[in-house]
Formats: structure tokens, C-alpha cells, sequence
């Protein structure tokens, strides 16, 4: 139990350290027909989010040259969708927001 609690502080710490902003334009994502939407601002995803319109395994991403990736990966907690800085997974496959 003690682990857990370690490694969800480091995570929380991690976080917190990442000051860069949540990228504010050239947000898409990928409806369940596999349709591509967007770009939309950040303040779009951050009004549908808090309406609950994204699912955990909803596909989307922050910039075009990136993949799409799940949301749940994409803020992963303790990080806060569109408020905190996004993980993203680059075309090369390297993670960045770490």
C-alpha cells in the first residue's frame, strides 16, 4: 500500500512540475464512425469535457503531427484534461509531458 501511495505522489509531483500550458489550438479527435473533427480550441474541449462528451477511449490529439491517442492516456491522473499540460506521444513514438 505504501508503494502506491509513493508512486502517486511522484506522479502528482511530476505534474506539478510541467508548467507548460495546455496547447490552445489544433485539438481533434475521432468519432466512434472513425471521422476526424477539428481543429477546435482549447476552451471547445474544455466546455465538452466538462459536459462529459469524451470517453476515456475516445481517440484524439493536440497538434497534427502527432497520433491520435486514447484520452485516458492523454491526461492520465493526477493530470486534469485541458487544464494540465497533455502526454503526448510524438510521430516517433517518443512521450513527451513527463
Amino acid at each position: 500500500m505504501q508503494q502506491a501511495q509513493k508512486a502517486q505522489a511522484q506522479a502528482v509531483q511530476l505534474a506539478q512540475q510541467d508548467k507548460r500550458p495546455c496547447p490552445t489550438t489544433g485539438w481533434q479527435y475521432v468519432d466512434p464512425k472513425k471521422n476526424v473533427h477539428g481543429p477546435f480550441t482549447l476552451i471547445e474541449m474544455h466546455l465538452w469535457n466538462s459536459l462529459g462528451y469524451f470517453r476515456p477511449d475516445l481517440l484524439m490529439r493536440c497538434d497534427p503531427t502527432d497520433p491520435f491517442i486514447e484520452f485516458n492516456k492523454l491526461f492520465p491522473p493526477p493530470l486534469i484534461p485541458f487544464e494540465s499540460y497533455p502526454r503526448r506521444v510524438t510521430s516517433n513514438g517518443n512521450v513527451s509531458g513527463r
